[in-house]
């Protein structure tokens, strides 16, 4: 009768550890994706800002070297290493007057494929349009961005980015 008794104490207080561990295993995956989220939420803010300032050189830096873009109009660019990616986005900038009016921003939907590389959704609207250099607008719009990112050497940068503009 003891012996059944010790046998039957130790499968519950199996079960209690086993129980136990899966708990505290999933509360650390949780929050583990919790920072995770956060420092892509960081990333994503970093590039808007660098975009937003103009910055090239700054943003190039947010992106992989082979990063892979599709820009609004469905163009893809390929660029070959971070200089000519920095490249890419002075000629862009270049032509967009400094008294453009910032767009509204918002950082909407992170999905994890793998835990190091995650896609993300971000809406832009440019209420004003983009003022040109040589005093053109382009007409207001929103788009609809879809970065993917990837941690590598324990930082997550942007390895592809499609624009596309949402059909009002």
């Amino acid at each position: 009768m003891r012996n059944k008794f010790f046998n039957v104490a130790w499968r519950v207080i199996t079960c209690v550890l086993l129980s136990a561990s899966l708990v505290f295993a999933r509360y650390h995956r949780l929050s583990s994706m919790a920072s995770e989220e956060s420092a892509i939420r960081t990333l994503i803010s970093r590039w808007i800002e660098a975009y937003q300032d103009l910055d090239a050189k700054r943003l190039a830096a947010l992106e992989t070297p082979d990063v892979e873009i599709v820009d609004r109009f469905g163009e893809l660019h390929l660029p070959s290493g971070r200089n000519e990616n920095e490249k890419l986005w002075s000629d862009v900038f270049e032509i967009v007057s400094r008294n453009t009016l910032p767009p509204t921003v918002t950082i909407g939907r992170i999905r994890f494929l793998r835990p190091d590389v995650a896609v993300v959704q971000v809406s832009w609207r440019f209420a004003e349009g983009i003022l040109l250099a040589d005093e053109e607008r382009i007409p207001s719009f929103s788009q609809v961005d879809t970065y993917v990112v990837i941690k590598s050497q324990g930082v997550w940068l942007v390895a592809a980015h499609n624009m596309q503009e949402q059909k009002r």
